[in-house]
Parts: C-alpha cells; sequence; structure tokens
C-alpha cells in the first residue's frame, strides 16, 4: 500500500491505497478509471489539456459533461462516482488525470 497522504471519509482516516495516471485522450464514449477494489473516494488533478468528464452514465464528448482545465481538481466522494466517471479530451492533445485512490479502514 501506498504510504503517504490520508484524509478524512465517514468520518475516519482514509490512507491513500492506490495510485493512477490516466491519459484522457479521444476514445469515443470516454475512458474510466482503473478503481482499486478497497477504494471509496479519490483525488484528481488534471496535468496537462483540457478535458470534459461525466459521472452520471452518458459519455463526454468535447462539448457535453464538466470542463476541468489544466491544474484543477475532482474530488470524488463514493465509490458510485470513481465506477461512473467517463473522461475524454477536447482538443487535440490527451489530458494526463494524476488520481490518489482513498480506502476507509474497518
Amino acid at each position: 500500500m501506498p504510504g503517504g497522504f490520508v484524509r478524512q471519509i465517514q468520518n475516519q482516516i482514509a490512507p491513500v491505497v492506490d495510485r493512477q495516471a490516466l491519459t484522457v485522450d479521444a476514445t469515443v464514449g470516454g475512458v474510466t478509471l482503473t478503481v482499486p477494489a478497497t477504494a471509496v473516494a479519490a483525488h484528481a488533478r488534471l496535468e496537462t489539456a483540457q478535458i470534459r468528464w461525466t459521472v452520471d452514465g452518458t459519455a463526454p464528448t468535447t462539448t457535453v459533461g464538466t470542463l476541468l482545465e489544466i491544474g484543477e481538481t475532482i474530488e470524488f466522494e463514493t465509490r458510485a462516482e470513481l465506477t461512473w466517471f467517463k473522461a475524454i479530451r477536447t482538443g487535440g492533445s490527451s489530458g494526463t488525470l494524476q488520481v490518489e485512490y482513498f480506502e476507509v479502514d474497518n
């Protein structure tokens, strides 16, 4: 398990369980996260190239979905948001989304 950053989730301390660098390209229907089995939340920061994303089951396009600019973050508060997440780049360059996943010890 990666060490380091922790966050408060459901009134418990949640350690980082895994990390992922997701390349957000022009895949039709959007790219998805590879969510660890024990992850219940995540923090993600966009490093390169603007993207659009959804968490409601709809496929993002270059004009549909929430716009995320370079340097902005997404806070995933539930496992459902993690599993329903889809993203696509808006221009000619792919975005890199750095994701840290959190788990809650029971």
